[in-house]
């Protein structure tokens, strides 16, 4: 039995583990392969190369999770075994980091400091926090100054301005990542369809825009992995899974949780 779990973050985004820790945890939870799939960086990728050891028996395959917009939605693609030199890849990891660091200052700039007298770009701009704390950098400072009371708090303002990150659409996304090498997966398909799946006519535009798989199974899929998995045996695409945990930033998110082992999974092109 090898345990799966191929989508997780760290502090490099908006986890709350190091690496060591990661390590710690992953070891804790008897999983055996694993990615590190942070929001448009691959900050820790070389980190956790660097300490594993072949008494850990671990597995590691190299990600990160690439931001896209379809259909005025934001959605998550894992890539995984790419070139990590790609300039391409590296480029528009960050332009897109860039596009969400501008639209935060937009949001703290006009719209919270007209709402909020405390509130400046100025003083954002100053601001620091513990990368280990997780989170974002928009949403921590709200936080501290007494504002927001949590991070659901924030998103829901943030969604009311009406301001959000420009982002590169698919065929441009998933165009570069092609390039680099790596192999592409749909993340998590429930997420932006909660209690249900994702209509078969959406699956088929990301399997005609060039995705290699479906992570299948899912924190927001509870009994829906079967739909997702005969869709990819229909399709020939790969079959993948992930926790999408993010330490103690999210504790619900449990790290190996949905339970997934490499028999449930197809995979072996990452190991190519």
């Amino acid at each position: 039995m090898k345990k799966v779990d191929l989508h997780m973050h760290t502090c490099a985004s908006d986890g709350t583990w190091d690496v060591e820790e990661l390590k710690e945890q992953l070891i804790k939870s008897n999983i055996n392969i694993f990615s590190i799939t942070d929001h448009d960086c691959i900050d820790n990728v070389k980190n956790m190369e660097n300490i594993i050891t072949p008494s850990d028996n671990l597995i590691f395959i190299p990600g990160t999770e690439l931001t896209t917009e379809y259909d005025g939605r934001e959605y998550h693609l894992t890539l995984y075994n790419y070139d990590i030199n790609n300039k391409g890849l590296m480029d528009l990891i960050n332009w897109s980091n860039q596009s969400k660091l501008n639209s935060n200052k937009e949001y703290i700039g006009t719209y919270a400091a007209d709402k909020y007298d405390s509130i400046s770009l100025e003083d954002f701009e100053k601001y620091e926090y513990d990368r280990k704390r997780g989170g974002w950098k928009s949403a921590n400072y709200m936080i501290d100054k007494g504002i927001h009371k949590d991070v659901l708090n924030h998103l829901q303002e943030v969604k009311e301005s009406g301001l959000k990150a420009k982002l590169k659409g698919p065929d441009e996304v998933i165009g570069i990542a092609k390039k680099s090498g790596g192999k592409l997966f749909l993340a998590h398909p429930s997420y932006h369809y909660r209690n249900t799946t994702m209509p078969e006519e959406e699956l088929k535009f990301w399997l005609e825009a060039g995705i290699d798989g479906i992570e299948c199974f899912s924190p927001y899929n509870k009994d829906e992995a079967q739909y997702y998995i005969d869709f990819c045996k229909k399709n020939n695409l790969m079959i993948s899974g992930g926790s999408d945990c993010h330490g103690n930033f999210i504790p619900s998110r449990k790290l190996g949780v949905p339970h997934a082992e490499l028999s449930d999974l197809n995979i072996k092109k990452l190991f190519n």
